[in-house]
């Protein structure tokens, strides 16, 4: 009985220590990596894709949408080289009441307290990669120095040094600066456009998005890793996490992916019309040319043949007067004869 228990006690202490390697020989936790991933590729297919709309009228559809995506609403359009260098200043001006990190990243946009909080999830894709990768309490979910777990692919250094985070109001200047220069500004850079087009992009994005309910919205949706409840999300302490909460069908809270998923399907129907009108235009000036073309192809046109007819007649002409008139015609100098045959 004891060597049965000791094999047993054995066996257990075996698959304990095996799936301690796996674990640990697996690799570490990457917090919101693939995540991060999906909105930075699209983030870089998005600015190839406003270098290519910009110049439209600001009203176009797809540019608006864009601009939005990338900038922000109520936000100026900017240089983008030199706008992406800094991070804006809106996240350094959370002394405000109401500026806590589920504020910003966790709740719908409503409520005499907008002022106060001039960010809110969804509010563009950049601002949703600071809610998404910026540490939150305590240096969570990279403050354990036992292992070397990462944050959007970054390391604890990478993302600000100490266990400091972003939770409350005037907190977490250093990390959330720290993620804007190591983290946003990477994916700012495009260079992923021959990869894929926006369309794909942005599915792959909004693919990856969990729904999960809170504040009473059953159409919720989360990016990252939190548990919300009723009333909070994406605290930046646990069970919350770090994460964004989207209210896509609240009609106050805009959200940029689903407004670009709009733009995307009008600027399809545009194109299409676009392409139908050039298509129109070249079939109506094909028609105009084609009775031209018609009369060209039926017409005789001089040629040399017709010429040597002309003048043989001409010839002919003149011989069967000298012929029958009387012996008073008097011939055309033959200079006069040349003349008339060149006419």
């Amino acid at each position: 009985m004891m060597m049965r228990l000791m094999r047993v006690w054995m066996v257990a202490m075996l698959v304990m220590l095996v799936l301690g390697v796996v674990a640990n020989g697996s690799g570490n936790v990457d917090h919101n990596g693939k995540e991060h991933d999906a909105l930075c590729d699209f983030l870089k297919v998005a600015v190839d894709k406003w270098k290519e709309v910009k110049t439209r009228d600001p009203e176009d559809p797809l540019r608006k949408a864009l601009k939005n995506a990338i900038f922000g609403y109520e936000s100026a359009e900017e240089e983008l080289e030199s706008w992406k260098k800094t991070l804006p200043q809106d996240y350094k001006n959370m002394e405000e009441e109401g500026s806590s990190r589920t504020m910003w990243c966790g709740q719908q946009c409503q409520g005499d307290h907008q002022a106060s909080y001039p960010r809110w999830p969804g509010h563009s894709a950049p601002h949703d990669m600071v809610c998404l990768c910026t540490k939150g309490s305590q240096g969570r979910p990279v403050n354990n120095s036992n292992n070397q777990d990462t944050l959007c692919g970054n390391t604890r250094e990478t993302l600000g040094s100490g266990n400091e985070g972003w939770t409350g109001n005037n907190t977490g200047q250093a990390q959330m600066s720290a993620t804007w220069n190591n983290v946003v500004t990477k994916c700012l850079e495009g260079g992923r456009q021959k990869s894929g087009n926006l369309k794909e992009a942005l599915n792959t994005f909004t693919g990856i998005l969990d729904h999960k309910e809170s504040h009473g919205y059953s159409s919720s949706k989360q990016l990252g890793e939190g548990t919300p409840n009723e009333w909070s999300a994406c605290t930046g302490s646990p069970p919350r996490g770090v994460c964004v909460m989207y209210y896509p069908e609240d009609k106050d809270t805009k959200t940029w992916w689903v407004d670009l998923q709009n733009a995307l399907i009008e600027d399809d129907k545009l194109q299409n019309k676009r392409a139908e009108e050039e298509t129109r235009k070249k079939e109506e000036a094909e028609q105009q040319d084609s009775p031209q073309m018609e009369a060209l192809k039926s017409g005789h046109p001089p040629t040399n043949q017709t010429d040597q007819h002309n003048k043989s007649n001409l010839t002919d002409t003149m011989r069967k007067l000298n012929l029958t008139g009387s012996s008073s015609i008097i011939l055309p100098p033959s200079w006069l004869l040349r003349a008339v045959l060149l006419i």
